[in-house]
């Protein structure tokens, strides 16, 4: 069975219809049994009783007609009916006054005499046989008038038998419904499960950017239904929000771009014509525009990412070749911060993701690796996995984040250096992050033992992808 069947069976076994169904079954279930162990137990008292019954119905004929005044009649009276018996389960002894047997099977002697203080003349006793099997013996002792005894008792255990087939198939009966009720409910259950994964897939492709997935409707008027329609009114209202945001946005852009660039060209004019200190002043001025245009980019690029808007295409990618680029767009950075920049990844490895934006995210953690370690240290980039995950990593060597900031250094312009020393605007973290969740996977911080380890954690190609590499 392969691991896609597996996982759907796993699934089905987990809807909430099967486990309704299976809690069902196993309370009846467990009332079953213990409807058959108390059903077995009155059985057996019944039987008991009703041969109990049967042997004082036979004793009080015995007296009615004289016999249990001497043996020999009751000898002669069993022997003239001992043809017309048909009970093999029924037993007879009779013994006289000195204990010697005069009719009937020597093995029910043991079961005559009482192991402690006799209350009663009812023997109950197992018995072995020569071939070694058992048999219960529920009988009464009859003292005759001459000092003999007679004995009239019956073999309980293929009644018991018998008694015991009843609950046993009333049983049988009951597991065979049981085991239709989870046949009958699995359908269903594959059912629901089927809708439930078309909302799944539908929440996915929209978060994914495919902004016109909505979530299927059988028009049943069930719950799945109305989740659904609830599901697809909220992606509407997202749809209206996000077309605002982006005609604001838009609009924004174009109105603050263009005086931007002017004012850029203004300033650069006038540096121009001056010379000193007011020309280092324009020239400041200058670099504080082109840093306000990469923030707004930035800024920019964050929303576009994270509403799924940017251009992507998921496909299978080989990492060795991916970390190569990344390696060789800041390898002259490196070297002049005489940083190693390593790789280690095997050949074979591959992830499933949009490649450009898989090496924007790796730019952003190799530049603050660059930016917050100290020269000569080695920067790692691998690749790898770790359970149902592939992992691409950046490691360094530096300060690191301390666990109990890494959520603030993933917020928008969170920079825990705030001193300014080091260039940044605190968005390329929060942009990684957005990357990783639009590949369906997570950015997680790790302690490098000195520095940090940022490891994007994404999904595996799934079933059915392309295999093809680029």
């Amino acid at each position: 069975m392969s691991l896609v069947n597996v996982f759907s069976l796993k699934q089905l076994f987990a809807t909430s219809n099967f486990r309704q169904a299976s809690t069902i079954a196993f309370i009846c279930l467990l009332i079953a049994l213990t409807s058959i162990i108390f059903s077995n137990h009155l059985l057996e008292l019944i039987m008991r009783s009703h041969v109990r019954d049967m042997i004082l119905n036979d004793v009080r004929s015995q007296q009615l007609h004289g016999r249990l005044l001497r043996a020999e009649h009751v000898v002669t009276a069993l022997r003239y009916r001992e043809p017309f018996e048909n009970r093999k389960e029924r037993h007879a002894i009779v013994i006289d006054e000195y204990g010697k047997p005069l009719y009937g099977d020597t093995q029910l002697l043991p079961s005559l005499s009482c192991r402690g203080e006799c209350t009663s003349n009812w023997r109950h006793a197992t018995l072995t046989d020569a071939s070694g099997d058992e048999t219960e013996i529920l009988g009464l002792l009859v003292p005759l008038a001459d000092g003999g005894r007679y004995f009239s008792a019956y073999d309980l255990s293929p009644m018991l038998e018998r008694t015991r087939i009843i609950p046993l198939m009333a049983g049988a009966g009951l597991l065979l419904i049981l085991l239709l009720i989870l046949l009958i409910s699995l359908p269903f259950s594959r059912r629901n499960l089927a809708r439930i994964n078309l909302i799944h897939d539908a929440l996915f492709r929209y978060a994914s950017g495919d902004h016109s997935a909505r979530a299927p409707s059988a028009h049943d008027g069930d719950e799945f239904d109305q989740l659904g329609a609830e599901v697809n009114l909220n992606l509407q209202r997202i749809d209206r929000l996000m077309d605002e945001v982006k005609t604001v946005t838009s609009h924004i852009a174009h109105e603050l771009r263009t005086p931007l660039t002017r004012l850029q060209s203004r300033l650069l004019n006038v540096a121009e014509r001056l010379e000193g200190e007011s020309r280092e002043e324009l020239l400041r001025a200058v670099q504080d525009s082109e840093r306000i245009q990469s923030l707004f980019r930035a800024v920019m690029r964050v929303g576009e990412v994270e509403t799924g808007r940017c251009a992507h295409h998921f496909a299978p990618i080989a990492t060795r070749a991916l970390l190569e680029d990344v390696r060789g767009y800041y390898l002259p950075l490196a070297e002049e911060r005489e940083c190693a920049l390593l790789i280690e990844c095997h050949a074979e490895h591959s992830v499933h993701g949009d490649q450009a934006l898989l090496f924007q995210a790796l730019a952003n953690l190799l530049d603050n690796a660059l930016k917050y370690s100290p020269s000569g240290s080695p920067i790692v980039l691998a690749a790898g996995a770790t359970r149902d995950r592939q992992t691409l990593s950046v490691a360094d060597h530096g300060k690191g984040i301390p666990q109990e900031l890494n959520a603030k250094a993933l917020e928008r312009f969170g920079r825990l250096d705030t001193s300014g020393n080091i260039p940044g605007n605190g968005l390329g973290l929060t942009l990684t992050r957005a990357i990783c969740d639009l590949h369906g996977g997570r950015l997680v911080l790790a302690d490098n033992q000195p520095g940090l380890r940022a490891t994007l954690e994404l999904k595996p190609a799934p079933a059915g992808a392309e295999k093809r590499l680029p």
